[in-house]
């Protein structure tokens, strides 16, 4: 098990985006245990096939809201945009 102290000064160490990644993973990690309870590695399911079903359904997710910002775009999904 991993010293909560040693934990604590890698992440004081880490940059301010990088904090804020971490807080949303801890944030997530929260949500999950409140619906599932902790989170139990050698539980028998299989992480590979979740995973990859999780990375397909972000995929449609994505492709949705970029489909849906298409539509809502005001050049009928013809314009360009512009990079800084």
């Amino acid at each position: 098990m991993m010293d909560a102290k040693k934990l604590a000064k890698r992440i004081e160490a880490l940059q301010e985006d990088e904090q804020a990644i971490v807080e949303v993973l801890l944030d997530r990690i929260g949500q999950g245990r409140t619906e599932y309870g902790p989170w139990k590695v050698d539980d028998g399911r299989d992480y590979r096939g979740e995973a990859f079903d999780e990375v397909i359904d972000a995929l449609h997710y994505c492709a949705a809201a970029l489909l849906k910002k298409k539509r809502n775009c005001r050049c009928n999904g013809k314009c360009q945009e512009t990079k800084p």
